[in-house]
């Protein structure tokens, strides 16, 4: 039974992980016999993309079997992008998901209400994973609520107040990730089982159910 990582920035083919690799549209895919990507334009890359080619990039890219995704694209406050902007090309690679069926790996600093927002009232259909989760339990709950997963990182290893939170989430709600840190995936599986009085092969389960639900596979 794999493990799953749901989000990575490091590429690397194991025979017992199953990853996406996320990657931008004018990268290009590799062993797509035995790998998965997920493609999108993220938000720290928009002064630097020309949007439109790069859009229509993706719309020809999105179709290979081997991208199971759109993302990581997302908001962020933090960065000097007008949100505004940030917003506008957001929604455009989740209809460019929406019309071809995959779900999104979505990127939020401090917009999960415009998060929020945008869920309640495009009325998407497809689940979007929030990745890197490290907020709060209001929060978690009304994603929940709306049918996204959380995805977890190195923050589990360390950071006490998120351990509590992910003990009280449901499983069938969460991935976990190694993003572009060095640590192996199946640290945080050891990590996250023994937050919730798992065995591992029980978490790997879990995880890989959620992983078949999400993108049909």
């Amino acid at each position: 039974m794999p493990f799953i990582n749901i989000h990575t920035h490091n590429f690397s083919i194991q025979s017992n992980v199953r990853s996406i690799f996320s990657i931008h549209p004018e990268e290009k895919l590799s062993h797509t016999e035995t790998a998965y990507y997920s493609i999108g334009i993220h938000p720290w890359n928009i002064e630097t993309t020309a949007i439109a080619a790069t859009m229509n990039k993706m719309e020809e890219m999105v179709v290979h079997p081997a991208i199971l995704a759109i993302g990581e694209i997302g908001l962020d406050r933090m960065i000097t992008a007008p949100l505004s902007i940030q917003e506008k090309i957001f929604q455009q690679q989740l209809q460019l998901a929406e019309k071809y069926e995959k779900p999104v790996i979505i990127h939020c600093v401090k917009c999960f209400s415009e998060l929020i927002r945008i869920r309640k009232k495009g009325q998407f259909q497809l689940p979007w994973i929030i990745h890197g989760f490290v907020k709060n339990q209001k929060i978690a709950e009304d994603l929940i609520e709306l049918a996204c997963y959380l995805s977890f990182g190195k923050a589990l290893l360390i950071n006490e107040q998120l351990q509590q939170l992910f003990k009280t989430l449901p499983s069938k709600n969460i991935f976990l990730e190694t993003d572009d840190s060095a640590i192996e995936i199946e640290e945080l599986y050891k990590k996250a089982a023994a937050i919730k009085n798992l065995e591992i092969e029980d978490l790997k389960k879990e995880l890989l159910s959620n992983f078949k639900t999400c993108f049909n596979k």
